[in-house]
């Protein structure tokens, strides 16, 4: 390799490194952009389904018949949380026992009964929730 082959290869180097930030951009960023966003329509859909989330068996949700009252009202418990508090919204879905050991209701990301983008999408919904 003479000196005009290494001119080149440091050349390449700046090309190769635009390369590893488009690639970044284009295989990772949505990832992140997607943590903690989620699709309030698809999460709507999710709570409302009874072979998927079934949140409508226990709790109260606007526009369902025949809504379950054993759990808490799901639009008075989001008056009491903020976007800052998404964390602990998306733990109550994953696994509420973290916030209480004794709770009946299923841990659906720790059972793999929803996927972390169906959690994701029902925290987006909950938030439609707010007043």
């Amino acid at each position: 390799m003479n000196v005009m082959d290494r001119v080149d290869l440091r050349g390449n180097a700046g090309l190769w490194a635009g390369v590893v930030v488009v690639f970044f951009m284009i295989a990772v960023m949505p990832v992140w952009a997607h943590a903690g966003n989620g699709n309030a329509k698809q999460g709507e859909k999710i709570v409302k389904t009874r072979k998927l989330g079934n949140c409508v068996a226990c709790h109260y949700l606007p526009n369902v018949e025949s809504p379950g009252d054993i759990g808490p009202n799901l639009v008075d418990v989001m008056q009491e949380y903020t976007l800052a508090d998404r964390k602990d919204v998306t733990q109550w879905v994953r696994d509420a026992r973290k916030f209480n050991p004794h709770t009946i209701m299923p841990p659906f990301g720790t059972n793999k009964i929803l996927t972390p983008k169906q959690i994701d999408d029902v925290v987006a919904y909950l938030y439609t929730l707010k007043k």
